[in-house]
């Protein structure tokens, strides 16, 4: 399978701190991988790279990415609508605010659209909207296109927001928390619509997601992310049946364990994520780990063990 996505050692920095460090990762064609780490571990700059809408005081000091092969951090405003924005579908973590809620769901899944294809006309932009949301199950189309968000359930606003991701011809599809604010009976839901889409349309999907019990019955591989680097990453029975890192053996345990039994992860991972001043290859998770050494400051590099089962850590 072909590399749709690609991070290629890429490094990022503001003007005191390092955000991404040597990141690495790729998601092929039709492949689910998921990213996962704690809020300030560097998911959504990793995503900001990728879509050049860094703020003004980051920028991106080493490394490379790709998408279907070619590097999008010298293309031009004209060239990221036309050969990146085009083929990447994105869903966002808050459905609720992600619509805007005076304007009918028909005006939200055309008008971006048809501002991209001049050439098509607005009863054809509407045309291929009935198509995507009935593929996605919803019926009684036409009253959709014709409500407001606020007349809608939380699961069918979550269908809308993949109809509008899927309304251009993507390679693409990321996924910001795909099932937080839904029942267990929506979740499902969206889960098998998710694979759906991905076995007929032979689609890449990039999850980001808290929601580790999800991301073990959904995704292929996962990367781990902490203090702006990948610490592990593997196959999902690699990573869920035997984590190797300590923090990835945390953050499982924190989703997996009973409340009262929580205390002793809790302790593992209080503070937050820490931003380096300076490049450094120590280990991000050390000043947290109960297995510090004085080894975790110095130099921790990639370690293989596996073909596809990767940790950053001396242990």
């Amino acid at each position: 399978m072909d590399n749709v996505l690609s991070f290629e050692n890429l490094s990022a920095e503001d003007e005191r701190h390092i955000i991404l460090s040597s990141l690495s990762l790729n998601v092929k064609r039709g492949e689910k991988v998921a990213l996962v780490g704690e809020s300030g571990s560097g998911k959504t700059m990793s995503i900001r790279c990728l879509l050049s809408i860094l703020p003004d005081d980051v920028k991106i000091t080493e490394g490379d990415v790709k998408f279907s092969g070619k590097s999008v951090l010298s293309y031009s405003p004209d060239e990221l609508r036309e050969n990146l924005y085009r083929h990447i579908g994105f869903v966002a973590q808050n459905t609720s605010e992600s619509l805007h809620p005076l304007i009918k769901i028909s005006s939200q899944m055309t008008d971006f659209y048809l501002e991209r294809h001049k050439d098509v006309k607005k009863k054809e932009a509407l045309e291929r909207a009935r198509e995507i949301l009935l593929s996605l199950g919803l019926e009684d189309v036409d009253r959709v296109l014709s409500s407001r968000p606020g007349q809608l359930s939380g699961g069918m606003k979550q269908r809308i927001n993949i109809a509008i991701a899927l309304m251009d011809d993507i390679k693409l599809l990321i996924a910001d928390e795909p099932t937080s604010a839904l029942d267990a009976h929506i979740r499902r839901q969206i889960e098998g619509l998710y694979i759906s889409l991905l076995e007929k349309k032979e689609l890449a999907m990039l999850i980001i997601s808290h929601d580790l019990k999800f991301v073990r019955r959904f995704a292929d591989r996962v990367y781990v992310m902490y203090g702006g680097k990948i610490v592990e990453e593997g196959l999902n029975e690699e990573i869920f049946s035997h984590p190797v890192h300590p923090y990835t053996k945390a953050l499982i345990s924190l989703n997996e364990v009973s409340k009262k039994d929580k205390s002793e992860y809790l302790a593992e991972l209080g503070g937050y994520a820490p931003l380096f001043s300076r490049a450094s290859s120590s280990c991000a998770f050390a000043s947290l780990c109960r297995y510090e050494k004085e080894k975790c400051l110095e130099a921790v590099g990639y370690k293989a063990l596996s073909d596809t089962h990767y940790v950053r850590c001396i242990r």
